[in-house]
């Protein structure tokens, strides 16, 4: 039996500019940000995967910019660790609880709160952030990632060193081997996966990670072990 969907997509309109503070030209490319691929039962929102693509290069394009203006005395090396952070899964995260989007995005169930899990919600903001860029523009777009990202860009006093950077300084300030991540695993639907992956530093001991992505898989492992250190 085919389901029914019944959105009320005024509502949606009025909540998405009342919480992001942007208001879309193109209602249809609002939908295209907001309806995640576990909205629909029998196929991918192609559009979705593809915004998420653009919005992750443009938020990356446009802190990178203001990283380089503001911290213009320091090296590619420290603007790189200042970036990774930024743009990290759990800042996008950080971001998405802020702004609330959990009440915006629509689920294949019509329930607007149920079943959106931390990668559903990093997705959508960069879904958000290229669908923005195409019916706005750059400057736009750039007003609202740093309407979100300055403060925590300026939080920083100094370049942050991520989970695996310090393991890595740890295990060769120690005279051990450099960490290693291995064991990958893959669950749950394409478009919502979880990863799991094991760091371990031989003769010392290891940890499990896992998140939305390999990468953030690795950085939740790395965090873990580095606190038994």
């Amino acid at each position: 039996m085919e389901r029914e969907y019944s959105l009320d997509h005024s509502r949606v309109y009025s909540e998405v500019k009342s919480t992001i503070g942007y208001q879309f030209d193109s209602n249809s490319l609002l939908l295209d940000a907001l309806i995640h691929p576990s909205f629909f039962l029998d196929k991918n929102n192609n559009n979705f995967e593809r915004l998420e693509f653009l919005g992750d290069r443009v938020l990356g394009l446009v802190i990178a910019n203001f990283l380089f203006d503001k911290f213009s005395e320091e090296s590619e090396g420290d603007l790189a660790l200042r970036l990774s952070e930024l743009v990290s899964g759990k800042k996008v995260l950080e971001i998405s609880n802020k702004l609330d989007l959990k009440k915006i995005i629509l689920l294949t169930n019509g329930n607007r709160s149920k079943a959106v899990n931390d990668g559903i919600l990093i997705d959508t903001l960069e879904a958000l952030i290229g669908a923005i860029f195409i019916d706005g523009g750059l400057i736009k777009t750039k007003t609202f990632i740093l309407d979100n990202w300055k403060k925590l860009a300026l939080n920083y006093k100094t370049p942050p060193k991520d989970s695996k950077s310090l393991l890595q300084e740890w295990a060769m300030a120690n005279n051990f081997n450099m960490p290693i991540y291995e064991k990958y695993k893959k669950k749950g639907p394409d478009h919502s996966p979880i990863f799991f992956v094991k760091v371990k530093i031989e003769n010392f001991g290891g940890a499990t990670g896992e998140g939305s992505s390999k990468k953030i898989a690795e950085m939740n492992a790395a965090d873990f072990l580095y606190k038994k250190i």
